[in-house]
């Protein structure tokens, strides 16, 4: 995971620190991101900054304040990084689940994420 990028890195530090680490969340994100993701039933992509931080914001309980996150296998291909990972927190039924973030950047930010739940 040497090669991960700083800006991915961090990403799942903020997903991490909860709350407190919505901050750094935004500041990782392009003004113009797009974020698809499974958590919400919505099918169409959330588009732009303050959208991500919203459904970020929406999916969180005080239950999965207690998320621990770890990382598996990380590709990168170019401004491509597809990273594998496993959370583990009382607020998901079983108690953990997994699946793969595949981030595009440009400029030093996420311009793009893509979240996929492994199912059983």
């Amino acid at each position: 995971m040497s090669n991960m990028p700083l800006e991915i890195a961090n990403f799942f530090l903020a997903m991490q620190a909860g709350p407190s680490g919505s901050d750094i969340l935004g500041s990782l994100f392009a003004e113009d991101a797009v974020y698809s993701e499974p958590f919400s039933g919505q099918t169409d992509p959330h588009r732009g900054r303050n959208a991500i931080l919203a459904a970020f914001a929406a999916s969180r309980s005080d239950a999965f304040d207690d998320a621990v996150i770890n990382l598996g296998a990380v590709e990168i291909d170019g401004d491509t990084i597809t990273v594998k990972w496993t959370c583990y927190s009382q607020a998901i039924p079983g108690g953990s689940g997994s699946g793969t973030n595949v981030f595009t950047l440009s400029g030093g930010r996420i311009i793009s994420l893509v979240t996929t739940l492994d199912m059983p």
